[in-house]
């Protein structure tokens, strides 16, 4: 799976589940997730299904924290390496 496919993906996800109802502005790439009030404790740990169920990753604990889903952009990075990781039998390949 690309990161383009990944990020597309989980925009429509966050756009059609978790966007709250009151939000106005659009949820882009860059959008500061939890600032906007897109993400809290419920709905990361739904965000977090979607990630395992429907697109293959499972996110390691010691992966979920703020710095990790600050962004969609970031969140996709995130799960890309996560997949490729999974791809390559397990072999980490962080800078």
């Amino acid at each position: 799976m690309f990161q383009d496919d990944v990020t597309f993906r989980l925009l429509k996800f966050i756009q059609e589940n978790l966007r709250p109802d009151d939000m106005t502005d659009d949820i882009t790439g860059t959008s500061r997730l939890f600032e906007l009030g897109v993400l809290d404790s419920l709905r990361t740990a739904r965000l977090l299904n979607f990630i395992r169920d429907e697109l293959g990753a499972t996110v390691p604990p010691l992966m979920i924290e703020y710095r990790n889903f600050q962004d969609v952009v970031g969140i996709a990075a995130m799960v890309q390496s996560l997949i490729t990781e999974a791809e390559d039998g397990g072999v980490r390949h962080d800078s």
